[in-house]
């Protein structure tokens, strides 16, 4: 860890000092802590099949991010089916969290195997992974039943390569100190064991139904799984937690809509683009929303608000041709299309868009 400039929480998302243990501002351990905080993915999007086609489309969902003053967000496009126009966007999410001051470090263990604790931490701190290994085993073997030993074993054991001890290390950790019930929840979310994951976070809110980060990672594992409704019942506490996380908003929107409850998202949307009236993939989900409830001169206007403020948002120029397409206005669409394809012409569906707006063109002239 030599050089880095902190380790990011992934509990709280706090930057800690980068030879911490546990976070200063909720305890969870550091131990899969990531670098700083990660970069932002480029922006991407999908494009579904021309409405006259005749072959059906797969789906597709491509990780979307936009870094700004105010917001980060994900967008992920569908395909659609052949007699559909474009469909709406589905969110993929990234969030920025702000950094309290942090409490003294926390003295270093006593009794057997303190030394050997002490040698392991700096032994991976420089990068040491294999001796780091050596040196917690030791402490372990010498202290069987200190939590912290195994956590930190653990620690070293991922990045050794060896998850499956990794985890079986977290587990020992998470039995001895049920703090670190949370940090095995999420070693096994990052192994790919969803459902192991899934199971020891829900044990964690069972006991701490008023843990809001331990439910808000819960509601965001539910969210990637496609379980809207119980991922919104957890991302509404998280956001009662933190009311001005746009990005908390814009998941819990996202899990009313799929689950059905349009009206509550709708609201949900208008509080993300109250705090960020630049969001244009909050405004795109607002506007699909909208158009699914019936709204659709509400949809259309919510995207021409937003062309107002960003002219050049491509997201909103391809929204506005697929609301312009499904409406019957061919012509309009595809110059829609064709705007969205200069302002993105790397996108992965530039080429195709240009050639859905001259289809487009073509059927406005044979159908007046």
């Amino acid at each position: 860890m030599k050089g880095r400039e902190g380790l990011v929480c992934a509990a709280c998302g706090t930057l800690n000092r980068p030879n911490r243990e546990f976070c200063a501002r909720c305890s969870e351990p550091l131990e899969n802590a990531a670098p700083t905080l990660p970069p932002a993915p480029t922006v991407v999007v999908q494009q579904g099949l021309d409405a006259e086609d005749t072959t059906d489309a797969s789906p597709l969902v491509l990780m979307a991010g936009v870094t700004a003053m105010v917001l980060l967000f994900g967008v992920a496009y569908r395909y659609v089916s052949a007699s559909s126009p474009p469909a709406g966007p589905d969110p993929g999410m990234f969030t920025i969290a702000t950094v309290p001051p942090e409490p003294p470090e926390p003295p270093l263990p006593e009794g057997g195997g303190a030394i050997r604790f002490d040698e392991g931490r700096r032994l991976l701190a420089s990068g040491d992974a294999v001796g780091a290994v050596a040196a917690f085993d030791a402490a372990v073997a010498a202290d069987p039943e200190n939590a912290r030993y195994r956590s930190m074993l653990a620690a070293a054991l991922w990045k050794n390569g060896d998850p499956d001890r990794a985890l079986a290390e977290n587990a020992e950790a998470a039995r001895l100190d049920p703090r670190l019930q949370t940090q095995y929840a999420r070693a096994l979310d990052v192994a790919g064991r969803t459902d192991e994951a899934i199971e020891a976070y829900e044990a964690v809110v069972a006991g701490s139904p008023h843990a809001a980060l331990v439910r808000e990672d819960l509601g965001r594992l539910l969210f990637r799984t496609g379980a809207y409704a119980d991922a919104a019942d957890h991302l509404e506490a998280a956001v009662r937690n933190r009311p001005d996380d746009p990005v908390l908003a814009q998941e819990l929107a996202y899990s009313l809509d799929q689950a059905g409850q349009k009206e509550r998202a709708t609201d949900a949307y208008r509080r993300v683009l109250e705090r960020a009236p630049q969001a244009s993939i909050a405004r795109g989900l607002l506007s699909e929303n909208l158009y699914d409830q019936g709204n659709k001169t509400e949809a259309m206007t919510v995207i021409q608000e937003g062309l107002a403020l960003t002219p050049d948002a491509p997201l909103l120029r391809r929204q506005m041709g697929s609301l312009l397409e499904r409406s019957g206005n061919r012509g309009e669409a595809a110059q829609a299309y064709r705007e969205y394809a200069r302002l993105a012409p790397n996108a992965p569906d530039a080429r195709a868009m240009v050639e859905r707006a001259a289809r487009l063109d073509a059927l406005a002239k044979k159908r007046p």
